[in-house]
């Protein structure tokens, strides 16, 4: 079963959103991108006003339902300085016996990044992510990053105690033992002070018809390293094939100064290990491409960490 669409959406649930923007719906375009298994869809409605909407019941996913929540209230908690879609108005009732929500978003008309398959966006991608800010204010009530990634990047030692799952391909089960020691102490290199979205993809990113890079999709922000971000989107052209040399942008960008190649290489190792564990998982009801997807991200950062390994010391030697 794939992603809900406008159509599928309670009446109710449906007249109330149009309550919110004061006027009817009069066309609906689904999105197909990402792995929520509600609604999201770009609406226009009689007057010409744009919005976002995306919706999901608890009997669907009761998962999602409270990231829907968490992302309302942490919408709500951003500072104009950040580039992203601003909140409408949230519906949250009982409809056709269920409970549902529904945010209601202005829209960007945008495309996702790296559609080209190249390093084309790369930098205003980055560019953007340099802008979040400090955490002030209500955004200091967010979780701290590094206590929100502490247990999931410690992965490895969890599959190696148990036993390496078949998501774990042979050339990385190989350096397992020295993945897992260069992730000790991954979540302590991601504490920090500034806003971060924690799950930097392209389908969460925008380029507007300017080159401006929208942040979209904010259930798990949180407060921690600046360059958490940047990373992570980079890991994901990896995830892509685009035709980039991540290394170069960790070496040239201002966001990556004065990082420490063992911070990088631990914070890859963990990650390595948090995806490709979650990939060993049972299927998640209405996702059924995530656990692909997850598997595909885990060894991409394994993988990159293996070419920084064999460019640092041209040999097999491991930490």
């Amino acid at each position: 079963m794939g992603r809900l669409r406008w159509d599928d959406l309670p009446p109710g649930l449906r007249a109330r959103v149009q309550d919110v923007l004061g006027d009817a719906v009069s066309d609906a375009r689904s999105q197909a991108e990402g792995f929520s298994p509600g609604s999201a869809d770009r609406i226009t409605t009689l007057t010409g006003r744009r919005a976002f909407v995306k919706a999901i019941s608890r009997s669907r996913n009761p998962d999602g339902f409270g990231l829907h929540e968490q992302e309302a209230r942490v919408v709500r908690q951003l500072p104009r300085s950040v580039q992203a879609p601003r909140m409408i108005g949230v519906v949250e009732d009982e409809f056709a016996g269920d409970d549902w929500i529904a945010l209601v978003l202005d829209d960007v008309d945008g495309r996702h990044p790296g559609g080209a398959g190249d390093d084309s966006d790369v930098a205003a991608v980055l560019d953007a992510l340099d802008t979040l800010p400090v955490a002030t204010g209500a955004l200091l009530t967010l979780p701290r990053l590094a206590d929100e990634l502490a247990e999931e990047l410690g992965a490895w030692d969890r599959m190696l105690d148990a036993g390496l799952p078949a998501a774990v391909p042979p050339h990385v089960a190989a350096e397992a033992r020295a993945f897992a020691r260069t992730a000790t102490g991954a979540a302590a290199v991601l504490d920090g002070e500034h806003l971060t979205h924690v799950d930097c993809r392209a389908d969460n990113l925008l380029v507007d018809a300017v080159g401006r890079v929208w942040v979209i999709d904010w259930p798990w922000a949180a407060v921690g390293a600046h360059w958490f971000d940047p990373l992570t989107y980079l890991l994901d052209v990896l995830v892509r094939g685009d035709a980039v040399d991540v290394e170069r942008h960790l070496a040239t960008h201002r966001l990556f100064t004065e990082l420490p190649a063992s911070a990088v290489d631990a914070v890859l190792a963990g990650l390595a290990g948090t995806f490709l564990e979650k990939a060993s998982r049972p299927a998640v009801p209405h996702m059924p491409e995530l656990r692909g997807f997850q598997r595909r991200e885990g060894l991409a950062a394994a993988e990159w960490l293996l070419r920084r390994w064999s460019a640092r010391d041209g040999s097999a030697t491991r930490p």
